[in-house]
């Protein structure tokens, strides 16, 4: 009688490929074209977020540095 970790493992390695079917799959081409495609669409993500973010002068750190006035050092 199989118990219920002994059933999933056997469907899982009749759903596995072997080592061979792998190897036979990985085309090279498909793999660079896939991580290529993978970095535009996060350079593209990064690129929509920068453009959708506030601008820096209506942050609140960026506009009280803005606003700091710088004393002289003389004493006056």
């Amino acid at each position: 009688m199989y118990s219920l970790e002994a059933a999933i493992v056997h469907y899982w390695q009749r759903k596995t490929l072997k080592e061979e079917e792998l190897l036979e799959a990985a085309d090279a081409g498909r793999v660079v074209y896939r991580i290529w495609i993978g970095f535009v669409g996060f350079a593209f993500l990064i690129l929509c977020l920068s453009l959708g973010a506030q601008p820096n002068d209506e942050r609140p750190q960026v506009a009280a540095v803005a606003k700091v006035v710088s004393m002289p050092t003389d004493g006056r």
